[in-house]
């Protein structure tokens, strides 16, 4: 292939993505961080190896960036975020949030939205979507946490559009505003991309960590939709499993589950309640599931090349999902399954 066939290529690409800015999650590239996010593009290179992923679409950090360019208040937030400080960030970031939130969206970026949300609702089995945040900072995306933004049971195009804009605002929390200030970084640097997905109702979810040269698997799993250590009273259960032996575990630690987090039906956000009785002290794992998490632990070690905490979920009908999937290398520069891998490609290929 010669080079003005691979430059009219690129650009064929390239043109697509400005012309295109919404996208199904499944044709997202996921070399492009600074277009999709980390976690859209963890997302798409787990669905482009057979993963099990709920369908999505994702509005792209364009559509973020055109929004702030042009909304009531652009001139205030471009001075705001100027002038931002480690001891103004508070007072900073509440009015930078308030000002997106309250701005209105333009109906030509409003009507492609709704109409790929409305195609999404179309083809999946769920009547409700869940939005989530992909975030992306030049240089360094460990300063945002692209969870920060999460919403659950999400009909109406009115009620989504309101959301998509409370999770723009999430880029401008105080504490990102200090860590971008603390690492060096221009504020005005972070892109937030939203992925719009079926909502998936959890029975247990867990995270599983996969290393390479590790071949015993700790599993971390609770009833529930979310899972959190001594955080708001809630515990999960830890599994040591040798893949070897894909018996009995290990070892394996029950923590008295007093509390679960759950999504009550057409509420937004997670919240904790009690435990039922007969789950308290319960395994939420069984040998199943423990057989059909190390099978996945065994494919991502086949596919991938670089240590990752899987964040899954098994549906009522025992169906596993994967939500996420984050590296374990506390490095400066941090990237989910889709850039990690590509970079490491790029090296490979070039010789280094």
């Amino acid at each position: 292939m010669s080079f003005d066939e691979s430059f009219h290529i690129v650009g064929t690409i390239l043109t697509m993505y400005e012309a295109n800015p919404i996208q199904r999650l499944a044709d997202v590239d996921y070399s492009r961080a600074e277009t999709f996010g980390e976690r859209a593009c963890s997302l798409s290179r787990l669905l482009s190896k057979g993963y099990n992923v709920p369908k999505g679409v994702v509005i792209t950090t364009k559509i973020f960036k055109r929004f702030l360019n042009n909304m009531p208040g652009a001139k205030r937030i471009d001075h705001l975020i100027a002038h931002a400080t480690p001891e103004n960030s508070g007072e900073t970031a509440e009015e930078i949030q308030e000002t997106i939130i309250s701005s209105p969206m333009p109906m030509q970026m409003a009507n492609p939205i709704a109409e790929e949300i409305y195609k999404l609702l179309d083809i999946i089995k769920s009547d409700s979507v869940v939005i989530r945040t992909s975030a992306h900072v030049e240089d360094s995306s460990r300063h945002i946490c692209s969870g920060r933004g999460v919403f659950f049971h999400l009909k109406e195009i009115h009620d989504i559009i309101q959301v998509i804009k409370s999770c723009w605002a999430s880029a401008f929390t105080a504490d990102v505003l200090i860590d971008l200030i603390q690492a060096g970084l221009p504020p005005d640097n972070v892109r937030i991309a939203i992925i719009v997905e079926e909502m998936v109702l959890a029975k247990v979810c867990g995270v599983i960590s996969v290393k390479n040269d590790v071949k015993d698997l700790h599993i971390r799993a609770n009833w529930g939709t979310q899972v959190h250590e001594e955080k708001n009273g809630i515990y999960c259960d830890h599994f040591i499993v040798d893949e070897q032996k894909v018996g009995e575990p290990l070892e394996t630690f029950a923590s008295y589950k007093h509390k679960i987090s759950h999504i009550p039906p057409n509420t937004r956000h997670a919240v904790v309640v009690d435990n039922l009785p007969e789950q308290r002290n319960a395994l939420s794992l069984n040998q199943q599931d423990i057989t059909t998490l190390v099978q996945l632990a065994k494919k991502v070690r086949r596919d991938f090349e670089v240590d990752y905490d899987i964040e899954f979920i098994f549906d009522n009908e025992g169906t596993l999902w994967l939500l996420d999937a984050i590296p374990r290398a506390a490095h400066r520069n941090i990237h989910r399954i889709g850039t990690a891998v590509v970079q490491a490609q790029d090296t490979i290929n070039n010789g280094e």
